[in-house]
């Protein structure tokens, strides 16, 4: 049926009517530009678990990890006596920035590359950074750094927190810890039981060197022997002749 233009003109009219009647159009006042779905997020970086320490009024224990104020030379917490590690507070602004990096960086790369710095930058005093770091930071790459950190530095302080390390969720923080408190043990061996062996191999020397000489002094009798009874024969000898004659 062909309509006339009068006629298309009114149903144009009244499709107009309806698309701006709230009756027929559901979506009347709405924004036309939003979308019927959330935009997917991409996932933000693993952060450190807990907020950064302040370096000016903090220190961290290098044997727990945890915590205490930076006059404590005793830590509340495990006892250990701290006087001989000096406050990271009073080192240089260099370790300082470092340290907070490592601590708060949303990168886990950046928080690696920093406690690896650290290491070859730092001495005692960034112990309780890494010892923070092995027990707190959310990223395995992270606290595997910093045990292998901890067993490079050998200091006695660092084995409980690498044995608390041993029931770590990752077995690669787990192997590097087992790495570590075999590093520190084999350098912090007791003075006495290195007299003791000292003294032993020395023994054993002293034993080897005696028996050295029992022997050479055995050959020397042998030869003494030989010679005596090379000189009996060659006298038998010469009074046979005699005889003969």
């Amino acid at each position: 049926m062909i309509l006339s233009y009068k006629e298309q003109y009114r149903e144009i009219i009244k499709r107009v009517y309806k698309m701006g009647n709230d009756k027929y159009n559901q979506n009347r006042g709405k924004n036309p530009y939003r979308v019927n779905r959330e935009p997917v997020r991409e996932p933000t970086p693993s952060s450190f678990a807990k907020p950064g320490v302040d370096f000016e009024t903090q220190r961290i224990c290098a044997s727990c990890g945890k915590v205490i104020k930076i006059e404590h030379n005793f830590c509340k917490f495990c006892g250990v006596d701290l006087s001989g590690i000096q406050p990271l507070g009073y080192s240089d602004k260099t370790l300082k920035e470092l340290a907070n990096t490592a601590l708060t960086d949303s990168n886990p790369g950046v928080r690696k590359d920093a406690v690896d710095t650290l290491g070859e930058l730092g001495e005692n005093e960034v112990l309780g950074i890494f010892a923070y770091i092995l027990l707190n930071d959310r990223d395995e790459i992270v606290r595997k750094e910093a045990a292998d950190e901890l067993g490079d530095a050998h200091h006695p302080h660092s084995l409980d927190v690498l044995a608390k390390a041993l029931k770590d969720p990752s077995p690669i923080v787990r192997k590097e810890a087992i790495e570590g408190l075999k590093k520190i043990k084999k350098k912090n061996k007791p003075e006495k039981k290195i007299e003791a062996e000292n003294e032993e191999e020395k023994a054993s020397e002293t034993v080897e060197n005696e028996q050295e000489i029992v022997v050479q002094d055995d050959l020397e009798d042998n030869d003494e022997v030989e010679t005596e009874e090379d000189a009996l024969k060659e006298i038998e000898v010469e009074e046979e002749d005699s005889y003969e004659q």
